[in-house]
């Protein structure tokens, strides 16, 4: 299983540069082919990726030690929760105040 996370995170890491590499070439050059629709498709991509990258390293990392999985997903929850739905962040973190 290390081997297939490798291998995808190996993958989604060049993909990911690829991207930053496009878009930052974009904001330099200004293609006409990019509508703004695709761009901002383009950008929402880019922050996923980042996510797929990091979870992907962390679970090569994590393969095989069930104690360091399990809080290697509980924070990488934290930070999805956190980052994505901070309306359900605040709450949860509303009864702690």
């Amino acid at each position: 299983m290390k081997k297939l996370y490798n291998v995808l995170g190996q993958l989604a890491g060049f993909l990911t540069v690829a991207l930053f590499a496009f878009l930052n070439l974009h904001a330099l050059l200004d293609f006409e082919f990019l509508t703004a629709d695709i761009y901002d498709l383009l950008v929402i991509i880019k922050t996923y990726a980042i996510y797929v990258v990091i979870g992907l390293a962390g679970l090569e990392f994590a393969a095989g030690k069930k104690l360091i999985a399990l809080i290697y997903f509980l924070l990488l929850a934290f930070v999805v929760i956190s980052t994505f739905f901070p309306d359900v962040y605040n709450q949860l973190t509303s009864g702690l105040m």
